[in-house]
């Protein structure tokens, strides 16, 4: 992360124990979440371990995907970038190695004024199989397949969209894309556990180890 965080002239400010209370607890924790980069890291549980990104929309840090990229690259293992955008839309990029292996978009419409061609879709579909090796035992590729359909991609493909990509029938939809993410941490055990994946909405669960993380501050430099 110093690395990563250094190429963007950011250097660590703060390395800082989590209390139990949780981030919101530790001092200037507000100013911080401005200030520059800011993030929480867990020790490996089972196979992942997991960075929670606190800071928002600063300019000059790289992205999450890019991180997940790099750390992929330097550590020579997989990432899973996970991102959900007004718990309308969830994003996923897998990389292995620094190279890309699946990416997500759970609504591709979303963001569009003008209906995409079948062809622009075809260019957003993600490929799940490339989570076969990452799958606990007794998960299959066809729950994750399944899992990530839901919604706007089986209306689609059953030809349920309107003049506007819009789903009309949203019945097997998620309420929520928190819930997708929920669903698809607990599904690949990123926590480490059979538990309901924790991290979806971090800032409320009450179910969090806060005392396992550390906190990482940057700033810009001179």
């Amino acid at each position: 992360m110093d690395s990563i965080l250094r190429d963007a002239r950011y250097l660590r400010a703060a390395t800082l124990p989590v209390p139990a209370e949780g981030p919101f607890a530790l001092t200037d924790h507000d100013a911080s979440v401005s200030a520059g980069p800011y993030y929480l890291v867990s020790p490996q549980q089972g196979r992942w371990l997991t960075i929670v990104e606190t800071h928002f929309a600063l300019r000059g840090v790289p992205p999450l995907s890019e991180i997940g990229s790099r750390l992929s690259a330097t550590l020579s293992c997989y990432a899973l970038t996970l991102v959900v955008h007004d718990d309308d839309v969830l994003f996923y990029n897998l990389d292995r190695d620094g190279k890309s292996l699946d990416g997500y978009n759970s609504y591709p419409q979303y963001f569009e004024q003008a209906r995409l061609s079948d062809a622009e879709i075809a260019e957003q579909r993600h490929s799940p199989e490339a989570f076969q090796a990452l799958l606990p035992a007794h998960r299959s590729l066809d729950e994750l397949r399944s899992l990530l359909n839901r919604g706007w991609w089986n209306a689609y493909d059953s030809g349920n969209l309107d003049e506007n990509g819009v789903a009309t029938d949203e019945g097997d939809s998620f309420v929520f894309e928190g819930e997708r993410m929920t669903a698809l941490g607990t599904l690949l055990q990123l926590h480490g556990n059979e538990e309901e994946y924790p991290y979806s909405a971090w800032g409320e669960s009450q179910s969090i180890r806060w005392p396992e993380f550390i906190a990482l501050r940057y700033k810009k430099q001179p």
